[in-house]
């Protein structure tokens, strides 16, 4: 395929992905504390503002939800991070975010974390 060894491990990531309800008072001082975090420790990552729909009893094995419906505003973020930081990752995004909760009066208490691995495509465009 051409690329040397180093290239092609260059391009494996692991792809986080990051969904929490900070709560209407908190939304922009957490969404901009987080882009501002991953992007000094891994280099940057992507948001998007959305709404989040669940049950009250979500976090329940079953093979039926029936408790009141939750909808709220969401941030959802991706970071994808190099292989020589991706197994820390959750448990340092914890940390921060334990901290940005305290400071911020957010009112997440759970936050949902995705993983796959990737392989990133950069491309230069002239």
């Amino acid at each position: 395929n051409g690329l040397t060894i180093c290239e092609e491990q260059m391009n494996k990531r692991t792809k986080f992905t990051i969904i929490l309800t900070p709560g209407t008072h908190a939304y922009e001082p957490v969404k901009h504390a987080l882009n501002e975090y991953l992007s000094t420790y891994y280099g940057g990552c992507t948001h998007i503002d959305c709404e989040g729909s669940w049950r009250e009893d979500a976090c329940e094995f079953k093979p039926r939800y029936d408790a009141s419906l939750i909808t709220e505003k969401s941030l959802c973020v991706w970071c994808a991070v190099m292989p020589d930081k991706a197994e820390r990752f959750v448990d340092e995004l914890r940390a921060f975010l334990t901290i940005l909760k305290k400071q911020q009066n957010a009112e997440f208490s759970f936050i949902h974390i995705e993983s796959q691995t990737v392989a990133a495509h950069h491309q230069l465009i002239d």
